[in-house]
């Protein structure tokens, strides 16, 4: 498979990625969570919650392992096979692949946190939970910024 197949296939799973989140979001409504109410949440809310972290995960692990490296390799620029993820996302924020290198850390870092279910402290569940509804949409947003570099971008 050539690079830019390759890459092509991981914009696709990015777009399906993308729009169950969406879609997720949509049907979970203006929701805040609260730490009286997050013990007791309805089994739909459960669900979406489920199916938001599980698609936050995918969409986020497939832009790092594989769109953004295919970014960087169909764009030819110059950046040693040695080079960290972190050096990776400097080239990408500077061509304005990613919004900035910061936003993709907390992202991560937001994932990291909605791992842990704090059930016996709702106050931190219910703060996680309103983190990682506001995290979501702004992946989404950070999946519209790389699909825009990669429609626009004259290959």
């Amino acid at each position: 498979m050539k690079p830019d197949d390759k890459l092509n296939a991981a914009i696709v799973e990015c777009q399906l990625h993308a729009n169950v989140l969406a879609d997720a979001l949509k049907d979970l409504g203006d929701t805040h969570f609260y730490a009286d109410t997050v013990p007791n949440l309805p089994r739909e809310t459960r669900r979406l919650l489920d199916q938001l972290a599980y698609r936050y995960t995918k969409l986020q692990d497939t832009l790092g392992e594989r769109c953004l490296p295919g970014l960087l390799l169909m764009t030819e620029e110059p950046i040693p096979p040695s080079a960290t993820f972190a050096e990776k996302l400097q080239r990408l924020e500077r061509l304005g692949a990613i919004s900035s290198i910061a936003e993709w850390r907390e992202l991560r870092e937001i994932r990291n946190q909605i791992a842990h279910e704090y059930l016996d402290q709702p106050p931190l569940m219910a703060a996680a939970l309103n983190r990682f509804v506001d995290a979501t949409n702004r992946l989404l947003a950070e999946w519209k910024q790389v699909e825009r570099f990669y429609q626009t971008t004259p290959w």
